[in-house]
């Protein structure tokens, strides 16, 4: 997973993408424990954003800055 994740953010920069979001389950601990590792903060949760085998079930928004500020002045 790091590795994939390295690729596209390596990729995003190439496209002078500013930065990545990405939804996760708050349940994905692991999921969220990578993230963490590579500098992703999260910025909201979804209260019951969907069904999962009949449940409502929350969603965890994640960002991760590509570029700091000083980059585009």
């Amino acid at each position: 997973g790091q590795k994939l994740l390295q690729v596209l953010e390596d990729e995003a920069r190439l496209q002078e993408f500013y930065k990545i979001v990405l939804f996760t389950f708050p349940i994905n601990n692991l999921g969220q424990g990578l993230y963490r590792k590579l500098n992703y903060r999260e910025v909201g949760l979804f209260k019951n954003q969907g069904r999962l085998k009949g449940k409502f079930v929350d969603v965890m928004l994640m960002e991760k800055l590509l570029f700091n500020q000083e980059y585009y002045l």
